[in-house]
């Protein structure tokens, strides 16, 4: 059977026969050596004690800006996601389009001869005529504001939450990781 060490300097583990063994290594049984690799898969940091041995160890919690930094990807990407659900029917390109759609039905609202060249011409594919598309437009976009709007505030209060964690870490900081981790963004989008 091929005996196992580990090497304090390195860090590793090496099997005779197989690698060049580190002057400093210290031998381990294979128990061992499977005890520490299975400590590793659970999240567990290996390490030397005092005698060079290799021990399991809870790795150091990560940095206070760390932690921020985290959060604050969370917050963000949760409001993506819910913006991104209200979006989903609609490609790029139309996407694109939207302020576009918008301006023309606003000109049309305020004057019936207005230019509208894209509402003309999706008005014309749909078989609508160019007023009733415009409102169409105008309403959606009100919902889509409003619907937004929401999120984003939503959004903010949960930056706003991080914040206030954020300044409380210069005095407290483990009560600024209780409060950080108390910040579970979870956005609701109203119907409108």
């Amino acid at each position: 059977m091929q005996r196992t060490y580990y090497s304090p300097d390195t860090r590793g583990f090496y099997l005779e026969g197989l690698h060049a063994i580190p002057a400093n290594a210290v031998e381990i049984t294979v128990e061992e050596h499977r005890a520490l690799l299975a400590a590793q898969a659970q999240g567990k940091t290996i390490q030397p004690d005092q005698d060079g041995r290799p021990v399991a160890v809870e790795p150091p919690a990560p940095g206070m800006e760390a932690v921020i930094a985290a959060k604050r990807a969370e917050i963000r990407d949760a409001a993506d996601a819910a913006l991104a659900d209200l979006m989903a029917e609609y490609g790029v390109a139309e996407r694109a389009s939207w302020d576009q759609q918008a301006a023309e039905a606003d000109a049309l609202a305020a004057d019936a001869g207005a230019s509208t060249p894209l509402l003309s011409a999706i008005a014309m594919a749909r078989g609508m005529d160019v007023a009733t598309l415009a409102q169409r437009v105008r309403d959606n976009r009100v919902s889509w504001i409003a619907r937004s709007g929401q999120v984003i505030g939503q959004r903010l209060a949960y930056q706003d939450a991080l914040d206030a964690a954020k300044a409380l870490a210069e005095t407290n900081p483990e009560q600024a990781r209780a409060d950080i981790a108390a910040i579970v963004p979870a956005y609701t989008v109203p119907e409108v």
